[in-house]
Formats: C-alpha cells, sequence, structure tokens
C-alpha cells in the first residue's frame, strides 16, 4: 500500500505503529467488521441505488457539516488555530464520502480513513468531539439518503432498508477511523518512552565509552535471533528496546572494579555479578512493559543453560527467553570488539569460543544459538552499519 505506507513514514510511526495499522486493515480485520455488523452484499446492493445521487450532494453535505462545527467555539478555536485547515478537512471529508458509498475498500480509502484518524488526533481534536460530532454528521448522512431515496422514486420500505444498510457502513467508517486514532496516540506514548529510555541508557553509556555502540549492537543483534527463531515483529520490537537495559546494573559497581583494566579478582567479581540483580531491583517495578522485560534481561543475561551461571543458577527453558537470546548477543559483542580488560578478537576465534569454549548446551540455548549462527550474515552487517555511523 504505497499511500498508506506514505502517510506512516509522515507521521513516524514505529514498526509497532505500522503493524498495528496494517492489522487493523487486514483483510481478516474487515472480513470480522462485516460480519459483527451483518454488513453483506445485500446491503452494498442497496447502496449502489443511491450512489450516484450521494456523489451529486456531498458537497452540499460537507459545507452543512462544517458551517455547524464552526458554531462550536472549542471546535472553531482548533479549526482556526492553523491556517489551511478548514479547507483541507472539507477536502478529506469530500473524498471520504465519495470513496464510502463508491464501496470499494481498497488503498485509497484505508489510507483516508488513516488520514482522518491521524488528523484528528495531530490536531488536538479529542475522540469526544470527534464521536459527539459524528452524532450531527450521521443527521446529515440519513438526510441525504432519504433524499436521494425520493429523487430516484424509492418506496418508504425499500428506503429504511437502504439507510439500514448506510448505518452499517458508517458503524464500520467510524471504528477504523477512531481505532486510526488510537493507534497513533498510542505510538506517540511509544515514541516518548522509547525516549525516556534512552536517556536512561545513557547512565550506563556514560562511563564506558564503548558502551554505546555495545548496547546498540547488540539490541540489534537480539532482534535479528528472535527474527531467525520465528518471533512475531513485536517481540522482535520489544527485545530490541529491552535489551539495551541489560547492564543498566552497572550504575552501581564502582569504577575500580568496572574500569579495571585487567582480570578481576575473586571478590571484585563476585561484586562485578551484582549488576545482574542492582538492574533487576532498578527495572522491575515500573509501570513500563519495555523496562519490565529489562529487567528480566538484566537479572538473566548471564544464566547458563546448563544451570552454570548467575546470579539465580537457573538452567534451560526456565531462563527467560529474551535472557537466553540477550546472553548470546551480549557475549558475542564483547568477543568481537576490544573491552577494556581484552583485545578483540577475530570472527573465527569468536565464534569458535562461542562454540567450543562456551557452547551451545553449556553457556547458550542451542536453538538461540542456531538463530545467531544461521543469521550471521546479517548480524555481521548491522554492526558495521553501527559502527560506521558512530565513526
Amino acid at each position: 500500500m504505497g499511500r498508506l505506507n506514505d502517510i506512516l513514514e509522515a507521521n513516524k510511526m514505529t514498526e509497532k505503529g505500522t503493524s498495528g495499522i496494517y492489522e487493523l486493515f487486514s483483510q481478516k480485520n474487515i472480513n470480522f467488521m462485516l460480519k459483527l455488523t451483518n454488513f453483506t452484499q445485500s446491503d452494498i446492493n442497496s447502496i449502489a441505488k443511491i450512489k450516484d445521487c450521494i456523489g451529486d450532494i456531498a458537497q452540499e453535505t460537507v459545507s452543512s457539516f462544517y458551517d455547524y462545527l464552526m458554531t462550536i467555539e472549542d471546535v472553531r478555536k482548533i479549526i482556526l488555530s492553523k491556517p489551511g485547515l478548514l479547507d483541507s478537512l472539507k477536502l478529506t471529508q469530500y473524498s471520504y464520502i465519495s470513496q464510502l458509498f463508491g464501496l470499494k475498500y481498497d488503498e485509497k480509502y484505508f489510507a483516508n480513513r488513516v488520514t482522518v484518524g491521524f488528523a484528528h488526533y495531530v490536531n488536538k481534536i479529542s475522540p469526544s468531539i470527534y464521536i459527539g460530532s459524528y452524532g450531527y454528521y450521521n443527521t446529515l448522512i440519513t438526510s441525504a439518503v432519504m433524499i436521494c431515496c425520493k429523487k430516484n422514486g424509492i418506496s418508504s420500505d425499500e428506503s429504511i432498508n437502504i439507510l439500514n444498510s448506510v448505518q452499517k457502513l458508517l458503524s464500520i467508517d467510524i471504528t477504523l477511523a477512531i481505532e486510526a486514532y488510537y493507534q497513533k496516540s498510542i505510538d506517540d506514548v511509544d515514541k516518548t518512552e522509547h525516549d525516556s529510555l534512552d536517556r536512561l541508557i545513557v547512565l550506563a553509556e556514560y562511563r564506558d565509552e564503548d558502551t554505546g555502540r555495545h548496547i546498540s549492537r547488540m539490541a540489534h543483534y537480539s532482534k535479528i535471533i528472535a527474527k531467525g527463531l520465528g518471533m512475531d515483529k513485536i517481540f522482535q520490537e520489544n527485545i530490541l528496546n529491552a535489551a539495551p537495559m541489560h547492564d543498566i546494573g552497572k550504575v552501581g559497581i564502582p569504577d575500580a572494579i568496572l574500569l579495571k583494566p585487567g582480570p578481576l579478582n575473586k571478590d571484585e567479581f563476585e561484586i562485578m555479578k551484582s549488576h545482574t540483580t542492582i538492574g533487576y531491583n532498578i527495572l522491575k517495578d515500573s509501570d513500563s512493559e519495555v523496562l519490565r522485560e529489562g529487567a528480566i534481561i538484566a537479572l538473566s543475561h548471564h544464566e547458563n543453560f546448563d544451570g552454570g551461571g548467575y546470579p539465580n543458577g537457573l538452567s534451560g527453558e526456565k531462563i527467560p527467553i529474551t535472557g537466553r537470546i540477550a546472553k548470546i548477543a551480549d557475549v558475542f559483542d564483547a568477543l568481537i570488539n576490544k573491552r577494556i580488560y581484552k583485545p578483540a578478537f577475530m570472527l573465527e576465534e569468536t565464534v569458535r569460543i562461542m562454540k567450543e569454549e562456551m557452547a551451545p548446551g553449556r553457556a547458550f540455548d542451542p536453538d538461540c544459538f542456531g538463530a545467531f549462527l544461521k543469521n550471521l550474515d546479517e548480524i555481521l552487517d548491522i554492526r558495521k552499519k553501527i559502527d560506521s555511523e558512530a565513526a
């Protein structure tokens, strides 16, 4: 859907938000709404009888609607706050009526519904105003339908049937527009939350000059591994946003240990291990789903598949799947890049260490490791991209 894609890109919708819009306008969902309202071919045939007439008086209907809205002070202020908004709204509404009674649920129609829903959100027109004014709009449409029935010599009984068909169609239509409004609002909340998360991650980046790129790289590796496992796009997006929290607990580790240029002794390592529980305790009680998932990853990304990891010695599927994925992403990036306590290893050596010294079934979930190896080329591509952008 080219036009719909343009609208989503112009509104900077996230991948999750875009997925929500496409789900809304999927044939499966449209069929579900048609079934709920009992909108059938018979209804389409009924509306077809007044299609041309409605088109002739659509402009008059739109003018009447906006003349009415301009008498409501709060609405009038919103419309007049942006030059050209009134004409734009009228044009969109006229196009909407033409598409509505044209009975073609194609890309143009879908794009129009998204445009209407987004426009109400962007212009801060609350759902109460939108739905409330829709009542009057419905009255105007009803009047237009009855006028057209009369002009076409349609009997009273048949006119009522046509009106019932139109009401079914209108109920579907406003549902799509309101849902588009809702999807846009949710997406903006998500983007605000992600911005807050990015700022939180700065805490971890602040004390280690390479941490920022490490966080970005391992988060993208995690998403690629999740995709390789067949996880849906929402899961992939969630782990992309939650994985950067994996080492947030290092804010509680003393610099003498965190930045030590060499191996840690036993006591120092015990303190370092506490970053898992520190991170978990920082994030666990958040209202944010992403932060709560970040807490789980922070706590579990150093567990080993055979139970020999920390802090809780979990094994197998008792380790949360996000933790199992993040562990592989974290280890790979730590090995292949220079860290304050070690040089960078070449790719071949990195993979050898992961296969032989750490090993699937020992440190790693075999399925997750398989997805990692299968998608290694994509992982290397995103690593190169992130490092080149940071250079």
